[in-house]
């Protein structure tokens, strides 16, 4: 599928679950795309995205709370030698150290269905609730620390079926 048609797919996509282009003129011009999406986050700020013409996907906060981070992929490279090619040292090596490189996206299209996965992936699927296992151990310790009882035998019948009423939501 070529890029333009696998845009304007996601660009629909990404429409139809309530995000919005709020790309600036400016923004326009550069090549980047930003999209914010029709809910707001804990701080009651906008959550927005950018997808870059370098090949970039960046989660976008305009508030100091947090800074900009990107969510291409990464890839770790080993420590390797190079060798010099010009300059006062050349002919020398020099060590490059390990470090994570970012997989850069080249086509527009594959941006935006890259973002499109990421915000399914991370905003809109619901999250499977953590389901401890409720055994005696569980039951007096929450009767201990939530009702200040002893253990959960030592608690009365109302305070037994409160705290597995509690631990059964």
């Amino acid at each position: 599928m070529n890029q333009a048609k696998k845009y304007r797919k996601y660009y629909e996509a990404l429409d139809l679950i309530g995000c919005k282009h709020v790309s600036t003129p400016r923004q326009i011009k550069n090549g980047t795309r930003v999209f914010r999406l029709p809910f707001k986050d804990a701080w009651n700020h906008h959550i927005e995205f950018a997808t870059y013409e370098s090949g970039y996907v960046r989660k976008i906060c305009k508030v100091g709370y947090a800074p900009c981070y990107q969510i291409n992929q990464t890839r770790k490279i080993k420590a390797h030698f190079q060798k010099i090619e010009d300059g006062i040292h050349a002919g020398f090596y020099r060590r490059r150290w390990s470090y994570t490189e970012r997989i850069l996206i080249p086509g527009n299209g594959d941006r935006l269905e890259y973002l499109f996965n990421y915000i399914m992936r991370n905003y809109f699927r619901a999250k499977p609730r953590f389901s401890r296992k409720i055994d005696m151990e569980w039951l007096d310790f929450t009767a201990k620390w939530q009702y200040g009882e002893f253990g959960f035998d030592s608690c009365d019948s109302d305070t037994q079926d409160d705290i597995l009423k509690r631990l059964q939501q």
